[in-house]
């Protein structure tokens, strides 16, 4: 054999070996391919903030060489925010440090910024290194509470069938979804004028202010207005809702009523009655043609009745309630009805009942009187005869 055959048969089975090489790598690496998996939980992580999450990862073969490397986001715009050959990562720590499968990160003080999807991703060593796969990638979503809704409203009292706004809101939440109720004395189903979830476009966190209208009744002294907030980073609580309960009292003006009743020959009891107020701070004046009279001013009263005189004359019953315009009431009587009037329309039969009781009064004390100078007459009488035998 000459050396020309020689140099071309070693020269064959160099090519066939470097040939058998290649084929044997491709087949290889086709097969760790196959066999090596990237895993990543399906199901999305919900966390709030400040708290610590673990994102999990294995690799089910360590035979390939090369990093681990975690992303947040997927394409050309992806960062990388950890990778397992080394580096400084405040927040950020391997959850495993000593596996070679398990490559799992545990991510603490959460914040909103950090919601998105995560990939774990396995690289092959080389002169650079590629991507070899890459997991399916966990969605994150970093939730923050509302803060207590808090509900402004009457400022001062208001008045019976006046419409009172309230207002409600919230700050500082996310994600956006948020749901807010209101509720009167418990009971839900009081609308809302409108509700404004803010800002509109996408942002860290989101504020809400919510507007209802209530008509103020006389039922409605000591009620309840409650505004509530439903949102998912409340939902490991005992509730899933934040509330406040805004007590409201409102004016309740008097109704007044006066009424008189004749008395004797010339004179008639008018009585005022103020019924169904609140507060209670509430007094009345009697006026009689304009001018106080004096000492016939009765606080605190429900019902004030005073002796008039009858002439042609004109008598007020004054209200004074919680420091609202005064309240006048003002009939008129005359000594003598004009022909065909009809009686009084303002007697009530608890007036009547009340001079009645005052006759009754009076009749009680003539007969008291009559009586104590009938005992003393006889009393001095048989004194009397009791001298005179003594002295005969």
């Amino acid at each position: 054999m000459t050396d020309n055959d020689t140099n071309q048969a070693v020269t064959g089975h160099l090519l066939l070996g470097i040939f058998s090489y290649q084929i044997s790598y491709v087949l290889v690496g086709s097969q760790d391919q196959e066999e090596l998996q990237v895993l990543q939980p399906k199901e999305p992580v919900s966390v709030a903030k400040g708290e610590k999450v673990t994102l999990n990862c294995t690799v089910t073969d360590s035979v390939v060489s090369g990093p681990v490397k975690w992303f947040k986001g997927a394409g050309p715009q992806r960062k990388e925010i950890y990778t397992f050959q080394g580096g400084s990562y405040p927040r950020i720590k391997a959850a495993a440090p000593s596996s070679n499968t398990d490559f799992s990160i545990s991510i603490s003080n959460i914040t909103p910024e950090d919601t998105g999807t995560y990939y774990c991703v396995k690289f092959k060593r080389g002169y650079s290194d590629t991507e070899f796969k890459s997991g399916g990638g966990t969605m994150l979503s970093v939730s923050v509470k509302p803060s207590v809704p808090l509900v402004s409203g009457l400022q001062e009292r208001a008045s019976m069938n006046q419409m009172v706004n309230f207002s409600c809101n919230s700050i500082g939440f996310y994600p956006k979804n948020l749901l807010l109720k209101w509720f009167k004395n418990g009971n839900e189903g009081l609308p809302a004028i409108w509700t404004w979830v803010f800002p509109k476009e996408d942002n860290a966190s989101y504020n809400v202010i919510s507007t209802v209208q209530v008509l103020l009744t006389a039922s409605d002294v000591h009620s309840e207005i409650i505004c509530e907030v439903h949102h998912i980073s409340l939902q490991t609580d005992s509730s899933s809702r934040e509330k406040e309960t805004f007590p409201y009292i409102h004016l309740v003006p008097p109704v007044i009523i006066i009424s008189s009743v004749p008395f004797h020959s010339d004179w008639t009891i008018a009585t005022c009655y103020a019924m169904k107020f609140y507060p209670n701070h509430l007094s009345i004046t009697w006026l009689m043609n304009g001018i106080i009279v004096e000492g016939e001013n009765l606080e605190w009263s429900l019902m004030d009745p005073m002796f008039v005189q009858k002439e042609d004359i004109i008598f007020t019953c004054q209200v004074s309630h919680d420091s609202q315009p005064l309240i006048n009431e003002t009939p008129r009587t005359s000594a003598s009805p004009k022909d065909g009037a009809e009686p009084d329309a303002g007697s009530s039969l608890s007036a009547q009942l009340f001079v009645i009781f005052l006759l009754g009064l009076k009749v009680l004390l003539i007969l008291n009187i009559i009586l104590f100078f009938a005992y003393r007459k006889k009393t001095t009488g048989e004194m009397i005869c009791l001298t005179n035998e003594q002295q005969g």
